[in-house]
């Protein structure tokens, strides 16, 4: 976990434009400028009262630093240094509109690591007559960074002691590392909080003249946005908030994620044809019947990993908490659960269901393998251990914290997390739901709350667009009454249909138009036309992991078509195959993968081509050929596939798009020497 800022125009003047225009059109241009002859654009700058360099050429990016207080409530305390970077408007020849603010999610990711996949994307067009303003929170990226390394790189289990003393370390280092002038150490450990990460951007936004901004917040971020937003309503023209949570009575057991799954799993099946008329009965009564299987006895198999090489799984009742968990990031994950689970309840087959568990580790549980830099855990615990409600109290001592959570989790209704215990809940990856990590972080000596005061927390006048994924269940729709209760402002809330955690960032197509035509006129909200979020594609959900041929679905015969049902039968068997060869080059990026029964698969060009060798998906149905991959020409479809296969003697053709409301492949060739046509809703 899908888990988390200019003077008032461009800050730099094309080669050759009059200085004194620049001057009182942008403000104070820094007297040592020097052009640059590749680009026409100042290698210093100045704007406001920060000189800037020049530091990125595409986009043109200028990074600063400033200096802020380690402690906002001390004067006599040491200074960190918080990392930016500003995107001057492309062509403000026309007039620059204003200043956009990111902020990135975790909490522990820095912002401008996400400039080139998810902001300048997102915003696109906007950015011709908008600056951009991005700021690393402090204890991310470049803004005095926490990293600490035994944490960052942990393997083992986050649930244990062993756990816990290690994220206690990390804090304990936080207080050896400053001290005040007359020598008394800082409590580090209390100053990575919200309330001080919002000072800061505060800060950077009064030195640059900057304010106010169109402020945008995606998961954590767009928690620390409503609580910049509460206390600094002067510095903020406009507010989006992205996959939100609420930051008045947020409930600590977050229940509200195990009471959207139900309807979540169910939704993601019933929508695409091959799942809805493979299955009978509720997609969640089949997790639930599977968590019951698992609880008597763990499942195992050597499938395909994270990388594409084989590797051993064992997986419990536990481990599925954390698949599904992981599915509020990860479409792949509705995409195949259903039929996995179909496989291991009525086949015994639970290879699928194991090569689903281990592929998460690729794209969802990478927490181990990044670098401090990209995503500090130390500041994650920093934030989640002080700034979000814990089962105990954290000015307690540990013997007493244990037992308050120990007491907490006695009064819950047996079913509260049903069809799982309170104990497997509570042994799921804490990287999603932190219920334990924090019971040895340090008892907090200083600090600021949250929030500077209680809802409304916005002016009545701030316009607010609210944006959330159907399938986010970690910021769950049906927390969106209590948000918007809260938050005050002129507030809309949009769901988006089939979506998962953040939609905006180049997630969903609707979700970066309605970013973009919010900031461009705020005073539209209520008339901006969201009908594309209902539209949103539904995942192509797997009919079925068969355990032999006959049991596929065949293919719909199509015109001219004169194979039999066995051919067709064999012909989806292959389009099946190839559409989960795309499928898991989507989420894991390999250069070889394993088949889930045999043969293999290897990628080149980037993944957009793709060599099956004897790929065995179905047992005893090895499949090989060649598929290519491209954009396709509406960004609702995914990609194009087009592939040529061959198959117990037949050789087909086989055409899809990997996303859309309406995708359908169409296969065509010969088999057993007959003509063979027909559809099937895209795999």
């Amino acid at each position: 976990m899908s888990g988390v800022r200019t003077a008032g125009c461009a800050a730099v003047c094309r080669a050759g434009l009059v200085i004194a225009v620049c001057a009182a059109l942008w403000g104070p241009v820094d007297a040592r400028a020097v052009a640059s002859p590749q680009s026409g654009r100042a290698a210093t700058i100045a704007v406001g009262a920060t000189h800037l360099n020049r530091c990125a050429s595409a986009p043109v990016a200028y990074c600063g630093r400033l200096a802020v207080p380690l402690d906002h409530l001390r004067a006599d305390g040491p200074r960190i240094s918080v990392a930016f970077r500003w995107y001057p408007a492309s062509r403000p020849s026309g007039g620059v509109a204003g200043t956009i603010v990111p902020v990135e999610g975790g909490p522990g990711f820095g912002s401008i690591g996400s400039v080139a996949t998810g902001y300048a994307p997102m915003y696109g067009p906007l950015l011709e007559h908008w600056n951009m303003l991005v700021v690393d929170n402090r204890g991310t990226g470049a803004s005095t960074l926490i990293n600490c390394p035994v944490l960052q790189s942990y393997p083992g289990s986050t649930t244990t002691p062993a756990y816990q003393h290690v994220v206690a370390a990390c804090a304990a280092s936080l207080n050896e590392r400053w001290h005040y002038r007359g020598g008394e150490p800082v409590h580090g450990s209390d100053m990575f909080t919200t309330a001080a990460a919002s000072e800061d951007l505060a800060e950077v936004i009064a030195a640059m003249k900057a304010g106010p901004v169109a402020l945008y917040g995606d998961s954590y971020g767009s928690w620390f946005s409503q609580a910049f937003a509460s206390r600094y309503p002067q510095d903020v023209r406009s507010l989006v908030l992205d996959s939100t949570y609420p930051t008045v009575e947020l409930e600590p057991w977050y229940t509200s994620t195990i009471g959207s799954m139900p309807a979540d799993f169910n939704a993601a099946c019933a929508r695409w044809p091959p799942c809805a008329q493979a299955a009978s009965g509720s997609a969640w009564d089949r997790v639930a019947q599977v968590a019951a299987l698992l609880r008597q006895r763990p499942i195992a198999g050597v499938v395909p990993g994270p990388t594409g090489s084989s590797t051993r799984v064992t997986m419990t009742a536990v481990g599925l908490i954390d698949l599904i968990s992981n599915a509020t990031f990860d479409l792949q994950i509705y995409r195949d659960l259903d039929a996995a689970d179909r496989a291991l309840l009525l086949d015994g087959d639970p290879l699928a269901l194991l090569r689903l568990f281990a592929q998460r580790l690729a794209f969802d549980e990478t927490y181990s393998r990044e670098p401090a830099s990209s995503e500090s855990q130390g500041l994650y615990y920093a934030v989640s251990c002080l700034d979000y409600p814990q089962l105990f109290s954290v000015h307690s001592s540990i013997p007493v914290r244990e037992a308050q959570l120990a007491e907490a989790a006695a009064a819950l209704p047996a079913a509260t997390f049903s069809p799982f215990t309170t104990s497997e809940w509570l042994g799921q990856s804490q990287n999603l739901e932190s219920y334990t990590p924090c019971l040895r972080w340090p008892a907090p000596t200083a600090g600021q709350p949250v929030l500077a005061h209680g809802p409304p927390l916005l002016p009545s006048t701030l316009p607010v667009l609210v944006l959330g994924g159907e399938f986010d269940t970690i910021t769950p729709p049906r927390d969106h009454p209590k948000i918007l209760g809260a938050l005050g402002g002129h507030a809309r809330f949009v769901v988006l249909a089939n979506a998962t955690h953040v939609v905006g960032e180049e997630d969903t197509v609707c979700g970066d138009r309605l970013v973009r035509e919010f900031v461009a006129n705020p005073a539209a909200l209520d008339t901006i036309d969201a009908s594309c979020a209902a539209s949103n594609p539904p995942v192509h959900a797997v009919g079925a992991f068969p355990a032999n041929v006959a049991a596929e679905q065949p293919l719909t015969p199509a015109a001219g078509n004169h194979a039999g049902e066995v051919s067709l039968r064999l012909a989806a068997a292959a389009l099946q195959t190839a559409g989960d060869a795309v499928a898991r080059e989507q989420a894991i990026a390999f250069q070889t993968d394993a088949g889930l029964h045999g043969g293999s698969v290897l990628a080149s060009r980037a993944g957009q081509t793709l060599e099956l060798a004897d790929d065995e998906l179905i047992p005893g149905v090895p499949v090989s050929g060649t598929i290519t991959i491209v954009p396709a020409g509406n960004p609702l479809d995914g990609a194009r596939a087009a592939a040529t296969l061959s198959v117990g003697g037949a050789s087909l053709s086989a055409s899809w798009t990997t996303s859309g409301g309406a995708a359908t492949a169409t296969v065509t060739g010969t088999a057993e020497g007959a003509h063979l046509s027909g559809t099937f809703p895209a795999p």
